[in-house]
């Protein structure tokens, strides 16, 4: 059922394969994609830039509490509970209606029982969906989701600072594309995982379903380390900090 177009001449033979297909004709006010590891800022500024909505519209929703305690959000912020999908509204939605479908399909996409599965490991609904947010801004690739996720889980374990500069670059607020010594040495950065130990206080990205289900199915290889391979475009994963170092060695050296 539904409303379908056809140009020019059509055949009964063409029509009837366009409506058996259900290639439906629809019109939308507004159809935006949010990529996966996309910020609330960028989500925010692709909607500004199609016309959506103003800047002071939607902006401010990223702590609006009362919203926040609408949509039962357990985060201070709406940072990794908007889930990155193509969304489309036959007519144009307000801000509040756009991020409560983004939410609502957050929720529709969380792994069958997240929630428990999170509380046996020892972690909340709010950790999970920001150590799922810290695997997703660090690597785009499938594969090793589940090996990031090892990484942060025996990080955590040891008590080790998890030094996720994706998470420093969150936090801060002018950030130019160059990490310097003086962000890496930044206390006042809540999200500065190089010097506060554990998770950065919410989520710095919006996270994959696979993300989400790498924080649960870690790799068991003994992982501690990684640093991005500048020829394969993919991460070295090491057991020993010296194995680590001869990577990190590789990259500035091809940097240089």
């Amino acid at each position: 059922a539904g409303t379908y177009r056809f140009e020019k001449n059509a055949s009964p033979d063409s029509i009837i394969k366009t409506f058996m297909a259900g290639k439906i004709f629809a019109v939308y006010a507004l159809e935006i994609t949010i990529p996966e590891g996309f910020t609330f800022h960028q989500i925010a500024e692709r909607l500004v830039a199609k016309g959506a909505m103003r800047p002071e519209e939607i902006f401010p929703l990223l702590r609006d509490s009362a919203l926040l305690a609408e949509l039962k959000i357990p985060s201070p912020a709406l940072e990794g509970f908007l889930f990155p999908a193509t969304y489309r509204f036959a007519r144009m939605p307000a801000p509040k209606e756009f991020v409560a479908e983004a939410v609502k399909t957050f929720w529709e996409k969380l792994p069958k029982d997240y929630e428990k599965n999170l509380a046996d490991l020892g972690l909340s609904l709010k950790e999970g969906v920001i150590f799922a947010s810290l695997i997703e801004a660090e690597t785009p690739i499938a594969e090793e989701k589940p090996m990031v996720s090892e990484v942060i889980w025996n990080r955590l374990k040891s008590k080790e600072v998890l030094g996720i500069d994706s998470a420093v670059i969150y936090g801060i607020d002018d950030y130019q594309g160059d990490l310097k010594k003086k962000h890496l040495a930044d206390a006042a950065n809540p999200y500065n995982t190089r010097i506060h130990p554990g998770l950065p206080p919410t989520p710095i990205c919006s996270p994959s379903a696979a993300s989400l289900q790498a924080v649960l199915t870690p790799s068991r290889n003994g992982y501690l380390y990684y640093v991005l391979d500048p020829e394969t475009k993919q991460h070295h994963f090491s057991k020993t900090i010296e194995e680590h170092n001869a990577y990190v060695r590789k990259l500035v050296n091809h940097r240089d």
